[in-house]
């Protein structure tokens, strides 16, 4: 009896732990709301990336088309040359055939005395010499264009090829953003657009910088777009260095490379603020703990505090 007891304690104690364990808040089922915004920011945090991974394929196919260019104008003026030299290397050849003077023997029996032949000789094979290492310079030259013209036709397939894999990714998530309930149309941002505060702006690159982002505020995010209407986040501080005289790359990660970096005490108005591990991201630092950004698709260019996301970095264009 004493055991049936017992064994009736621990059932009940098993039943009323699970009980408690199915009572408890958010128990035995994931809270839908909480799950379907984990997933959106995932998505939008995904489509930034994929977007800024495209800014920076579009700018390395940029300057693979201009050396191409290069490559290609250099070309055509060489092969005349080439041409000309190939031309007269013959034209002396044929020349030298027709005169008899073709080997030491006819320029022997053709001279007046030893001194003459050797000074024929000499003269011959030195004009024969310069044609023919000028003829091997050209081609050397051409031969080195062709080769680098083939390499960057490679390269510009690859590009070309992880360009539109972007493109494709960018638009399945883009279909994903489209089942999450966004329309893609513009829309307030979760930051204010403008939540008073008003910049000084100094009379500096950084000053002019800061002017320029600021006068931007509630144009509407457009991905690789880097102006005048429109743009996403490194297009912006891109556009915003660029009335200062500063060239930054069309990239969060690669401006990250190419600034000065700084710590956060060392903020000041124009530094550059870089967000998420993958450095998808970048605002510009206008002063008291704010940064003016593009967010993202859909959404305005707004005023934020700093902190608004995981900031790995700060840099000061230069």
């Amino acid at each position: 009896m004493g055991f049936c007891r017992k064994n009736l304690r621990s059932a009940a104690s098993l039943v009323v732990a699970g009980l408690i364990v199915l009572m408890a808040p958010g128990a035995g089922h994931a809270d839908p709301t909480a799950d379907r915004q984990r997933q959106l920011a995932n998505a939008w945090q995904e489509l930034e990336s994929v977007i800024e991974r495209y800014n920076a394929v579009r700018d390395d196919l940029r300057a693979t088309d201009a050396r191409l260019q290069q490559v290609n104008a250099r070309l055509g003026p060489l092969q005349t040359q080439v041409d000309n030299a190939q031309r007269e290397t013959d034209d002396q050849a044929v020349a030298l055939y027709r005169s008899g003077a073709v080997g030491s023997t006819a320029v022997l029996i053709s001279a007046p005395s030893p001194e003459v032949w050797m000074d024929q000789l000499a003269m011959l094979d030195q004009i024969s010499r310069r044609r023919v290492t000028a003829l091997h310079e050209l081609k050397a030259a051409q031969g080195a264009l062709n080769s680098e013209k083939a390499e960057l036709s490679m390269l510009r397939q690859q590009q070309t090829a992880q360009q539109a894999e972007l493109g494709r990714r960018r638009a399945t998530i883009e279909a994903q953003l489209q089942r999450y309930g966004f329309g893609g149309t513009a829309r307030s941002p979760s930051g204010a657009l403008h939540d008073g505060f008003v910049p000084v702006f100094s009379d500096d690159a950084a000053g002019r910088a800061v002017q320029f982002a600021f006068s931007q505020l509630g144009k509407v995010y457009k991905w690789g777009a880097d102006g005048p209407n429109s743009f996403d986040c490194s297009g912006l501080t891109m556009a915003a260095w660029k009335t200062a005289g500063v060239v930054l790359p069309h990239n969060a990660a690669r401006q990250k490379q190419t600034v000065k970096p700084i710590t956060r005490d060392e903020l000041q108005p124009g530094d550059l603020v870089f967000y998420y591990k993958d450095v998808s991201h970048v605002g510009i630092y206008i002063g008291s703990g704010r940064v003016v950004e593009a967010p993202r698709a859909g959404e305005r260019i707004s005023m934020r505090l700093i902190d608004y996301a995981p900031v790995v970095g700060y840099g000061r264009p230069q």
